[in-house]
C-alpha cells in the first residue's frame, strides 16, 4: 500500500495552494534564487508558521548574523520569539593573510556534521539552512560538494525534520547537484523593468511527494506578508447562477447591437482616444448597478476624479480607500453601492496580480460585470506580448464559467488588424463594438457600429454618435458617400 506523505503549511496560503497542500513533511526542500528575491523572507515565514502551530523551529545562519535576521523580521513586524537562531558562519577564527591553501575536505565535512548535530540537539520539527552558497564555497569541486550534500541529506532524513535549504543563484553557469539531492525545489525570480517596480515570479521545479501546479506564478513581498498569485486555470472554476441580461439603457444602441449583453459574454470596445469607449462601458455599468448587480471597473488610464464626473457619480455615494492593493501604491479603490472603481498603476502591478484581483472581485464580491479599461495599459505590464492572448483567453473562459460578463476597452488609431495587439484580443471576444471618427463638411464627427455578436444577430449600420452628460446618444445612419474616414477608421 502506497504511503501518503503529509503536507506542511508554509505560512503563505497561495503557495500552499500551488503545491496542493504545502511542503512534504519530514523532507528536504530547496528555495533558490538570486539575491533579493525573498528567500530569507520565505524561510522566516515558514518558521513563524511552525511556532504558531507549537512546533520547535531552528534557523541555521551560515551567512548573516542574528542581529541582521532580527532587523529583517522587524521590518515586517514579525516576532521571532520561539525560533532558535544559530550562527554557523564557516569562517576560521584566525586567517593567515599569506596562505594560498584551499579549504581542506575536513572543513566541509566538519560543517556538515555540525549542522546535523545542531538539528539533532534541538530536535527541531522545522529547519531553515541559510545559505547553501557558503557550503559550496568550502567544496573543492562538484564531486566533493555532491558527496557532502548526500551525506547531509542522509543525516537529515534520519532526524525527521522538514528542512528548507536556501541557495543563491549568482551566475548563469548553475550546477544542479543540490536540486537533484532534495525532494522539492522552488525557484524565485526577479525581473527588472525599464520603468516601474520589478516583477517577481516563482515556480515549483519539482515535488516528489505528489502533484503541484506547474508554471510561473507572480508574487509580491509586502510588509508582513508574501503574497503569491497562482496562475489561472479556468477549468477549475465553475459557478451556477441565474442568467442575467444587461442593456445599455440607450434603446437605439440596444437595437444596433441586437439586444442585451448576456451572462458569461465578453465584449471588446475598440476605437481611438476620446471617442467615448469608457462612456459606453459605464453606460452598461450604470444599468447593471440600477438592476441590483455588482460591477467592478479596473481603470488604468484615468483618474478617480475624472471618472466620478463621467457617470460614476450616478452609481451612488462613494467611499475611497487606499488599501485595496497588494503593492502599497499600485491602486486605490472607490466603493459605491454595487459599484467598485479600482484605479490601477500599470508600472506597479504584475499580470498575475491583476488576474488575482479580478478573481477576488468575482469570488469574494460576487460582481456580475467586470470592465478592464484599457487593454493597452494591460499590455504594458506583460513584457512578452505573445502571452497576452492566452492569458486573456483563460481570463475570459474563467469569467464565462463563473457567469460574469466582461467589457474590454482597447484604443487604436488605424484599421482593425487582428495580427497586432490590442486588436488580436477581439478574436476571442464574443462581441466587438467599433467606435471611430469621421470628417464631414470640415467637422470631426463620431460614429459607432457593431462588428460581431456571437450570441445573436445585430444591425450592420454605422450610426452617428454623440456624447452627452447622460451618456451616449445615437443619430441617423452615416452615409458612406458623404463621409470621409480619418484616424480610428475601420474602413468602409
Amino acid at each position: 500500500m502506497k504511503k501518503t506523505v503529509q503536507r506542511l503549511l508554509t505560512g503563505v496560503p497561495e503557495l500552499d495552494a500551488v503545491m496542493y497542500g504545502g511542503l512534504s513533511k519530514g523532507r528536504i526542500h530547496l528555495v533558490e534564487g538570486k539575491p533579493g528575491t525573498g528567500k530569507t523572507t520565505l524561510g522566516l515565514r515558514f518558521l513563524i508558521e511552525g511556532v504558531k502551530n507549537g512546533e520547535t523551529c531552528l534557523y541555521l545562519s551560515l551567512s548573516e548574523g542574528e542581529d541582521e535576521l532580527r532587523e529583517s523580521a522587524d521590518n515586517h513586524g514579525w516576532d521571532l520569539h520561539g525560533i532558535d537562531i544559530a550562527e554557523m558562519i564557516p569562517v576560521p577564527d584566525e586567517v593567515d593573510a599569506q596562505t594560498i591553501l584551499l579549504p581542506t575536505e575536513t572543513d566541509l565535512a566538519s560543517l556538515v556534521e555540525q549542522i546535523s548535530e545542531r538539528i539533532k540537539l534541538t530536535n527541531s520539527a522545522r529547519v531553515v539552512i541559510d545559505s547553501m552558497a557558503e557550503v559550496r564555497l568550502l567544496a573543492h569541486d562538484s564531486a566533493h560538494y555532491r558527496r557532502q550534500i548526500i551525506s547531509l541529506r542522509k543525516n537529515l532524513m534520519g532526524l525527521g525534520s522538514t528542512v528548507l535549504m536556501l541557495d543563491d543563484i549568482t551566475s548563469d553557469g548553475q550546477e544542479y547537484e543540490l536540486e537533484s539531492a532534495v525532494h522539492g525545489v522552488i525557484g524565485l525570480e526577479l525581473q527588472e523593468r525599464s520603468f516601474g517596480a520589478a516583477r517577481r515570479r516563482l515556480h515549483v521545479v519539482k515535488l516528489r511527494s505528489g502533484p503541484f501546479q506547474s508554471g510561473w506564478h507572480d508574487y509580491a513581498i509586502v510588509t508582513g506578508e508574501i503574497l503569491v498569485f497562482p496562475s489561472l486555470i479556468a477549468q477549475e472554476h465553475h459557478r451556477t447562477s441565474a442568467p442575467i441580461e444587461i442593456y445599455s439603457g440607450v434603446s437605439s444602441f440596444d437595437e444596433l447591437i441586437g439586444g442585451p449583453l448576456t451572462t458569461g459574454s465578453s465584449t471588446m470596445i475598440l476605437g481611438p482616444s476620446g471617442v467615448g469607449k469608457t462612456t459606453l462601458a459605464l453606460q452598461y455599468a450604470l444599468t447593471a448597478v440600477r438592476a441590483g448587480h455588482k460591477v467592478v471597473h479596473f481603470n488604468f488610464d484615468e483618474s478617480e476624479t475624472t471618472l466620478r464626473s463621467r457617470l460614476v457619480a450616478d452609481m451612488g455615494e462613494a467611499q475611497v480607500t487606499g488599501d485595496g492593493t497588494v503593492n502599497g501604491n499600485s491602486s486605490y479603490e472607490t466603493k459605491a453601492q454595487n459599484f467598485i472603481l479600482r484605479r490601477i498603476n500599470p508600472s506597479r502591478i504584475s499580470p498575475g496580480e491583476l488576474i488575482w484581483n479580478v478573481r477576488r472581485m468575482v469570488e469574494d464580491e460576487d460582481v456580475k460585470l467586470v470592465i478592464i479599461d484599457s487593454i493597452n495599459s494591460y499590455l504594458d505590464i506583460i513584457p512578452e506580448e505573445k502571452s497576452l492572448l492566452p492569458q486573456m483567453n483563460e481570463l475570459f473562459s474563467y469569467m464565462s464559467n463563473m457567469n460574469v460578463m466582461a467589457i474590454i476597452i482597447g484604443a487604436h488609431s488605424s484599421q482593425l488588424d487582428t495580427s497586432k495587439q490590442p486588436d488580436a484580443v477581439s478574436i476571442i471576444t464574443d462581441n466587438i463594438i467599433s467606435m471611430r471618427y469621421y470628417e464631414r463638411d470640415n467637422v470631426v464627427n463620431k460614429a459607432i457600429s457593431v462588428l460581431k455578436k456571437r450570441q445573436g444577430k445585430h444591425a450592420h449600420d454605422i450610426r452617428q454618435l454623440e456624447l452627452t452628460e447622460e451618456g451616449i446618444q445615437l443619430g441617423p445612419r452615416v452615409s458612406g458617400i458623404d463621409s470621409i474616414p480619418i484616424a480610428g477608421s475601420l474602413g468602409n
